[in-house]
């Protein structure tokens, strides 16, 4: 299931990567390996909830919206924690405002009240949609 799995040591850097397919069960199985890889790098509760959900609904935004395979990659990097999820679609993703009468739509708007930053990548293969985490909050 891992890709990739590359451990840094040099101070506090740690990479991992997830290829899934583009499948119902993609975003359960992106929560279940981002809460494994954070857990083992003794990440607070608190950032892991936040990363775990926005990992969520990345993914899913990337099996609904996007196009082919999907790559899920954590990077600890000092004092930052960044996901960031691939797919092959080079859509941008789109900022919706809140409906509080949809029971969908939501996903973005969660990413950007978890996170400390988020954005997107275009890229020759389709794109990377990406959100970053302070481990100081």
């Amino acid at each position: 299931m891992c890709e990739a799995s590359r451990d840094v040591h040099s101070g506090r850097e740690h990479e991992r990567r997830l290829r899934l397919a583009p499948t119902t069960h993609a975003a359960a199985k992106a929560r279940s390996f981002v809460r494994h890889t954070l857990g083992s790098w003794t990440l607070p509760d608190n950032l892991v909830a936040d990363v775990v959900l926005a990992a969520s609904e990345l993914v899913t935004n990337a099996v609904e919206h996007g196009n082919g395979a999907i790559v899920v990659e954590l990077r600890l990097d000092g004092d930052r924690m960044r996901l960031r999820v691939a797919d092959e679609d080079a859509s941008p993703p789109v900022l919706r405002p809140m409906d509080a009468r949809s029971a969908r739509g939501r996903g973005l708007a969660l990413v950007h009240a978890t996170a400390s930053a988020w954005g997107h990548d275009l890229t020759a293969a389709g794109k990377w949609v990406w959100a970053e985490f302070e481990l100081s909050r």
